[in-house]
């Protein structure tokens, strides 16, 4: 019985000196990972950019209801704008019959109401710039496609057509999806779209945000250089870098993954933001509520994905309102201690070890390791065969009852 029992024993140390060894690169990622002390919810919203002027009075609504709600130091909640400066001019594009790009850009008069109601909400403290795009393409690749689509052309001849209602391929900014599979675009001419942008902002807003929202998470390493030299500091991802679309236009499989507080080759830091907010698509505050929840208990902040579209919405719109303040007002009740801060700041406080947000004590960090080893989607499959699936909540729970609290520390 004695020997049955010693080679069961060696046999699970085997198999978990093999886990851990086929799965060494991603356990470090998630332990050096940074835990946080606090809930940090950001809304991070994408899209805005040329418009109608119903567009500035969903921004102004939702800049009153940010204000509204504040966390325990008086902050305001904050919602990112994913800032798209431009559209194709599709009435020129096609009076050119798709010979060359024109573009519409968000310095126009018509779309000064627009940029107003975005400084207002910057001044007030609700709202943080970020880069997003000239536009939400690639200028020539909408060009080639549009020459044999004539859907496409379709959409370039409507002059309230919206960027969301493009082929999700060409959304993708940072590839030439002209023809499928994807290639990667000239680092001269990427590099020089990035300064255009870059100038751009400085002469709308009298500054260069120092985050970038590559469009449907696809960019490559000349993308995040030519950020990097234009004073890009933080990218926001999925988790993941893509850096193609393949034949079918699907964003093509990658293996990178990405953790938060990660730097890139170019000095540039990543945040991960995977939780998603879109009432437009029957998404409603309890989810918001479950999504910090899990969140928080693994040390991380929940960077809330939604866009200009659930907002601007004719038939959805009031509810998504109603829903984002419903949403921010329940996490402040159910997490009092929940901070509001921008990306920009959430990045820097990554890079300082000695930000209050930082969990040093080693007993907490290993029980928050421990729980994002179990909510691993690609773990569950080698946790569960080598038996550690079933060992881990024990240990999870045995160390967080000897643990002090966040509450006790403050």
């Amino acid at each position: 019985m004695y020997d049955i029992l010693l080679i069961a024993g060696f046999g699970l140390l085997a198999a978990w000196s093999l886990f851990f060894l086929a799965n060494r690169d991603l356990l470090l990622r998630l332990w050096r990972e940074p835990t946080l002390l606090r809930p940090v919810l950001i809304v991070e919203s994408d899209d805005w950019g040329p418009g109608p002027e119903a567009d500035a009075q969903a921004l102004q609504r939702i800049a009153a209801i940010l204000a509204r709600v504040r966390d325990r130091e008086h902050r305001p909640a904050v919602m990112t704008l994913g800032v798209v400066l431009g559209k194709p001019d599709g009435a020129a594009i096609l009076a050119d019959d798709c010979g060359h790009y024109h573009r519409s850009g968000l310095g126009e008069a018509r779309y000064a109401p627009i940029v107003g109601a975005m400084r207002q909400g910057c001044e007030m403290g609700v709202f943080a710039l970020q880069r997003h795009g000239l536009e939400h393409c690639w200028p020539e690749s909408l060009l080639v496609r549009a020459r044999q689509d004539g859907v496409l052309r379709a959409w370039l001849a409507d002059p309230e057509a919206r960027s969301e209602a493009l082929p999700s391929a060409l959304q993708s900014r940072w590839v030439d999806a002209g023809t499928l599979p994807s290639r990667p675009l000239p680092d001269a001419e990427v590099r020089r779209a990035v300064m255009d942008e870059a100038e751009v902002f400085l002469t709308l807003f009298g500054i260069c945000p120092p985050v970038a929202v590559p469009n449907t998470f696809v960019w490559d390493d000349a993308v995040e250089r030519a950020w990097a030299q234009s004073g890009v500091r933080c990218v926001v991802t999925c988790g993941r870098q893509y850096q193609a679309r393949g034949a079918d236009g699907a964003l093509a499989a990658t293996a990178r993954r990405i953790v938060n507080g990660e730097s890139g080759q170019s000095g540039v830091r990543y945040l991960v933001r995977d939780a998603y907010f879109e009432p437009i698509r029957g998404h409603r505050a309890e989810q918001v509520w479950d999504a910090v929840a899990r969140r928080t208990a693994l040390g991380r902040p929940t960077l809330l994905e939604t866009h200009r579209e659930s907002f601007i919405d004719a038939d959805h719109g009031d509810t998504a309102l109603a829903e984002l303040e419903r949403a921010l007002a329940g996490v402040v009740e159910r997490h009092p201690d929940v901070c509001f801060i921008s990306t920009e700041r959430l990045a820097d406080a990554y890079a300082d070890r000695q930000h209050a947000l930082w969990q040093h004590c080693m007993r907490a960090r290993s029980v928050t390791f421990l729980r994002r080893l179990l909510a691993e989607a690609g773990l569950s499959r080698p946790l569960k065969l080598c038996g550690l699936y079933f060992v881990l909540p024990m240990a999870v729970r045995l160390l967080a009852a000897v643990t002090p609290s966040a509450a006790g520390r403050h």
